[in-house]
């Protein structure tokens, strides 16, 4: 996480930042046998902070990229190599944050917007929110993928242990195909009491399944919630490498959809990481209910999502593209006496993501 931005966020209540983001991707040399080389390199989908996002460079050029909108977008390359060269692409664009602090007695007291049955099948005919490029996610709508059926959001029997332990009644909306569910406590209350216990247990699941479990127990208890992943910068790292991160996002009104981080929120919680000196001396912890680093580059909003083109062989991460996919297609015939093609482990090749 950068907390010179955080803090910056929090004293000026919003942060316009210009970022670069480029990933460069490399088949080890003992690995590579010349052939046809197809890579998906991951690149940056709708979120609410980017605008003005541009494709600066590419090499080789790519043959094609997915929509703005895709699950997990990516730029597509197809080329036949006699040698083994690196693959690159570099994005820009600037990055808008407003800073927020859920009033959660304030999103006790308003009325949440209740997605009809109707409302749900016409977003699931359309497929995604439709949403323009670089904008923010209508605040009134939201797809059932995004709600329902994600199928990298899994509903765990451990997600309604986790929720009876803080007394939250809570029933599997997902299965009765709407998100009008009655609680004893309100929307705010829940999600807040949610984010707490998750990242106060930090010990209690693996890091990987913070921001997913976030997302699974709020379906739960019918309140919208969804996932998105990508690039963060790491921490302390004055070469700018970027590192996997995902994140939620979580709909309360009257603030509409906003950020939480139970990943990051969990490390501020146990390191007891604060913005000291800023106006309102906020603990990290608070800040990761609403916000997020303003540092993120997000590439995938379903985590398990094909690519397109799809792959014709094994992925090296079935959860998001996050370093890249490669397939290698050799010229010379196998042991076995055939062309067969294979998908490379991450082991297999190596790559660097830079955000400046």
């Amino acid at each position: 996480m950068n907390i010179a931005n955080i803090q910056k966020l929090i004293e000026e209540k919003s942060l316009h930042l210009d970022i670069e983001a480029c990933i460069s991707l490399k088949i080890k040399d003992d690995i590579f046998r010349p052939g046809t080389v197809r890579v998906h390199l991951p690149a940056p989908i709708n979120a609410s902070w980017l605008r003005e996002g541009q494709l600066l460079d590419s090499e080789p050029f790519f043959r094609m990229a997915s929509v703005e909108d895709y699950p997990q977008r990516s730029v597509y390359f197809n080329e036949r190599l006699t040698e083994n060269t690196p693959f690159s692409v570099k994005y820009a664009f600037t990055s808008e944050h407003t800073y927020v602090n859920p009033d959660i007695d304030l999103v006790d007291s308003t009325e949440q917007k209740v997605f009809s049955n109707a409302e749900i099948d016409r977003f699931s005919k359309n497929h995604h929110c439709g949403c323009e490029s670089y904008t923010a996610l209508p605040h009134d709508a939201v797809s059932i993928l995004d709600v329902i059926e994600d199928r990298g959001i899994v509903f765990r029997p451990e997600y309604a242990e986790f929720l009876n332990n803080l007394s939250i009644p809570c029933t599997k909306a997902f299965e009765e195909n709407s998100v009008n569910v009655e609680n004893s406590l309100k929307n705010g209350s829940i999600a807040r009491k949610i984010y707490d216990f998750i990242t106060e247990n930090f010990g209690k699941m693996n890091r990987d399944d913070h921001n997913i479990a976030f997302t699974a127990m709020c379906r739960m208890c019918g309140i919208p919630a969804r996932w998105q992943g990508g690039w963060a910068v790491s921490d302390n790292n004055i070469s700018n490498n970027a590192i996997a991160h995902d994140w939620a996002m979580v709909h309360l009104l009257p603030y509409g959809w906003i950020y939480v981080d139970c990943d990051f929120g969990a490390e501020a919680f146990h390191k007891k990481l604060s913005c000291a000196g800023t106006t309102t001396d906020i603990r990290l912890h608070d800040f990761f209910f609403g916000n997020i680093d303003p540092c993120m580059v997000p590439t995938a909003s379903v985590p398990g999502a094909d690519l397109y083109p799809a792959k014709d062989y094994e992925r090296a991460d079935k959860m998001f593209n996050i370093y890249g996919e490669v397939e290698l297609v050799p010229d010379k015939l196998s042991s076995e006496g055939n062309f067969d093609g294979y998908g490379l482990k991450s082991s297999d090749f190596e790559s660097i993501i830079h955000i400046i």
